[in-house]
């Protein structure tokens, strides 16, 4: 597998942008028609989120949307780190509300920004890189395979992001925000397990809590932002 990566992330800055989603799009339509029936969890959590009167149908659709994303954030991670900045601008439909951020980061208190894996989230990464002036801290899970770990980190550490795994990211998380620096962190899993339990879409889900307490115990500010994808 760590070889493959390191073949995806030399070809890809190669490919061009429609051929490469295209591409990755294609495998996960063959992922998913081979192992997408097998993934009970995201789909129980898709009927949660889609209603009780989602029709299977609308269901299996949605899922297949969340696959073709995922693989194209691949293709994203693959090549973002050859990217120059008129290609990712060039990418770029619209930025709106960056206005919020800037004026976060001169009261000096350093910043939270948060956000979840939701449309293009390596882009995100680019475009922190680019738009904002300080150094960015990103804590990551550490995967299993450790070359395999520390390739991703590499291609991302080349944006000019910090990235720290998270059985290490609690003092740099804190070294950060008294630095005046951005940390971004992800809203949408707690890889902790020690977040609160609050009803989402009507079921007891365990949350993130760390962000929100970094904010008020730093007095920093703590911003949503997302990235959505175009067809």
């Amino acid at each position: 597998m760590h070889y493959l990566y390191r073949f995806a992330g030399w070809i890809c800055p190669w490919v061009p942008s429609r051929l490469g989603y295209w591409f990755f799009g294609f495998l996960a339509d063959l992922t998913f028609l081979t192992i997408g029936s097998t993934q009970r969890t995201y789909f129980a959590n898709l009927r949660r989120v889609l209603g009780p009167d989602a029709s299977p149908a609308l269901v299996r659709s949605v899922a297949r949307r969340g696959f073709q994303n995922l693989f194209k954030n691949y293709f994203d991670l693959f090549r973002d780190h050859a990217m120059t900045r008129e290609k990712v601008e060039a990418q770029l439909v619209e930025l709106d509300g960056f206005e919020y951020i800037e004026n976060a980061l001169r009261q000096g208190h350093g910043l939270l920004i948060g956000s979840a894996h939701f449309g293009s989230w390596d882009m995100v990464m680019n475009l922190a890189a680019i738009y904002l002036k300080v150094p960015v801290l990103i804590p990551v899970e550490r995967l299993k395979n450790k070359k395999l770990f520390d390739y991703i980190c590499r291609l991302r550490v080349s944006r000019g992001i910090e990235i720290v795994p998270l059985d290490r990211a609690p003092r740099r998380l804190v070294q950060t925000i008294k630095s005046g620096n951005v940390a971004a962190v992800a809203y949408d899993r707690d890889l902790t397990k020690t977040g609160p339990v609050v009803k989402f879409f009507g079921t007891p889900t365990q949350m993130p809590g760390g962000a929100v307490q970094l904010s008020l115990r730093y007095d920093a500010p703590l911003i949503l932002g997302f990235s959505i994808r175009q067809p």
